[in-house]
């Protein structure tokens, strides 16, 4: 491994790989823009694609955009360091398929508007849905430099080009395409996107697989050197992975991210009818759960690698960063194979590209209908749709200047969940309250909501803080470092992790018995369980509130969940087309596709 910096770089072919994709991608923008027959120029085809998208390359783009090349890179890092517990995320991923299937989708299908926060004024007000649209604005704003920052970090590690360069190509490229192609252009460039991401996964599994002399050999390696973790079913909740953190944890996260946000409700009321739309979204989780096993798998693989070899890659000075453990191990396995290297990153590159377009294109429409429409509700399609067009380019050029601010804190895959959850509890508690209880009022929403948002953001603020003072780290699983120590010392090279105390360790631990004890317990919480706490708040404290001021007195039976709906209310509420015949006459026509008018 003493030569691996020289031998570990990228080629031509990969170069014109990465060139190419980002290419195809920007010409998707620029067809869509401006020579398509369908011009971006209403809000309706600008983020509804007019409501004619179909199934396949629909539930591509969603699966797409929630792959993440945080998955692609920060899960396998987070499995080599500190297990396979993660595998737990297959259970999580089926409770938030069925949820959104069968509770928050007919929902928003009835409802049809290009904002799903529509939902929350006609449950609450007005107010209520402006508090919801503004904290999907931080969610975005704080996410996607972290989705822009990943794949530059790893296109950094195998070319050498520094990520402050890189950055600028990939924003400009996402934010032309979203800008000018609109939700049709999202979705086209997410299955080409999806494609290399999935050839590229599949194709590294199977030649670290056969490196390591097969599945078999992975999992014993794997196990030998306690890298196997099913069911760590202890319920302290500040340890760094449990089976219950994940299973429950993440779940009501996962719900949020996939149920209630912009860019995912868009893309259901895009499907003209309701059983497509629960086929998109039975797709992607199957792809969603697929994918993340996969990461989980390619953690593995990385572990036997260098357990073999005996020296990990980050004690011998060659990576800096768990996060760039992956593609550090891509490059090393696929060196002799012109391109592939290059495939790899255009595969995480895509991931990226796909999660920050969809985040763009809703939070434009987002802000437009919820903060700019009610203050010119004469404007023009055309203007309404310029108009977005300008958010998503302002809003593109916000994310990549706070990419600077990221590349300081830890690593992405805890980040990305921390940072989520300060929004996604919040959210998805008053979503789920507005659905499910009859109760719960605008009073409690407020409330709820407020005290939800203050607590998550003290406690992840408090720890962050923490985190990047030193002060709340996490002991890692053992390295096997003996080939390692045996090079630095035959080369008399100084290492940062090398001293005294381990230069003769054949295993290395990072953080090796540190103490959290000092940080107040409140900062310990797990990052996992920032969602649900939010959500548990938003109920535990709105409805009470709710219950106190009087709660409901008339409900709109659509604006519940259909298990929660009274069928005999709900049919009051549709008169017959016949007796609208007695009262319109001629306009009978135009009602003549459907059952009930309402």
């Amino acid at each position: 491994m003493e030569n691996s910096k020289e031998k570990l770089s990228f080629s031509s072919v990969d170069y014109i790989l990465f060139a190419t994709m980002m290419l195809l991608s920007f010409l998707i923008g620029l067809y869509y823009g401006f020579f398509a027959k369908r011009k971006q120029n209403t809000t309706s085809e600008y983020l509804l694609g007019s409501k004619k998208l179909k199934v396949w390359p629909t539930a591509i783009s969603l699966t797409a955009t929630h792959i993440s090349a945080t998955t692609l890179l920060g899960v396998p890092a987070e499995m080599y360091k500190y297990g396979t517990q993660y595998w737990a995320c297959a259970i999580s991923g089926l409770i938030v398929t069925v949820s959104v299937c069968y509770v928050y989708l007919p929902v928003f299908h009835d409802i049809s508007s290009a904002s799903c926060y529509e939902y929350l004024e006609r449950r609450y007000n007005h107010q209520v849905r402006q508090i919801a649209s503004f904290l999907y604005f931080i969610y975005v704003v704080i996410l996607s430099p972290l989705l822009c920052y990943t794949p530059a970090l790893a296109f950094s590690q195998v070319s050498g080009i520094n990520l402050h360069y890189i950055t600028p190509i990939l924003v400009f490229v996402c934010v032309f395409y979203t800008t000018f192609g609109g939700i049709r252009a999202v979705v086209w460039t997410d299955t080409l996107q999806f494609s290399a991401m999935i050839l590229a996964v599949c194709v590294v599994m199977v030649l670290g697989t056969k490196e390591v002399g097969g599945i078999e050999n992975v999992f014993t390696i794997a196990n030998d050197g306690g890298r196997l973790i099913w069911f760590n079913v202890d319920p302290n909740p500040f340890l760094r992975s449990t089976f219950w953190m994940v299973s429950i944890g993440l779940t009501s996260m996962w719900i949020s991210n996939v149920g209630i946000t912009p860019e995912c409700v868009q893309r259901f009321v895009a499907i003209p009818k309701i059983k497509d739309a629960q086929k998109v979204v039975w797709i992607f989780g199957i792809g969603h759960i697929f994918i993340k096993l996969f990461s989980v798998y390619n953690g593995l693989l990385i572990f036997a690698k260098y357990s073999v070899a005996k020296c990990d890659p980050i004690f011998n000075g060659d990576v800096k960063k768990y996060d760039q453990i992956f593609p550090y191990y891509v490059m090393d396995v696929a060196r002799k194979i012109p391109g592939l290297p290059g495939l790899f990153i255009v595969g995480a590159l895509s991931a990226a590209l796909s999660s920050m377009s969809s985040c763009l294109n809703s939070l434009s429409g987002t802000a437009y209908e919820d903060f700019i429409r009610p203050y010119f509700p004469n404007a023009t399609e055309k203007q309404a749709s310029t108009t977005m067009k300008i958010l998503t380019f302002s809003i593109g050029c916000i994310c990549f200047i706070l990419v600077f601010v990221v590349e300081h804190l830890g690593g992405v895959f805890s980040i990305g969940i921390a940072f989520s959850g300060i929004t996604s509890g919040t959210l998805l508690g008053l979503f789920t309250m507005g659905m499910v209880s009859r109760r719960f009022n605008t009073t409690g929403a407020l409330w709820g909501s407020i005290i939800s948002l203050v607590v998550v953001s003290f406690i992840m603020i408090g720890a962050q803080i923490n985190i990047y003072r030193g002060n709340l780290q996490y002991e890692s699983l053992p390295f096997n470092v003996e080939q390692c120590t045996q090079m630095l010392q035959q080369s008399n090279v100084t290492n940062s992790l090398m001293n005294s105390t381990i230069a003769t360790k054949t295993h290395y631990c990072e953080n090796e018995n540190f103490n959290n004890e000092s940080v107040h317990w409140i900062f310990r919480i797990n990052y996992m369980y920032y969602s649900l706490i939010g959500t548990i708040l938003v109920a535990v404290c709105g409805y009470p509130i709710s219950i106190l001021t009087g709660g409901v007195k008339d409900l709109d039976e659509k604006l519940l969940a259909p298990m929660f709906r009274h069928k005999q209310k709900l049919d009051v509420d549709k008169v017959p087309i016949e007796m609208k015949f007695i009262e319109y006459g001629d306009e009978i026509e135009n009602l003549k596709d459907k059952k009930y008018y309402d």
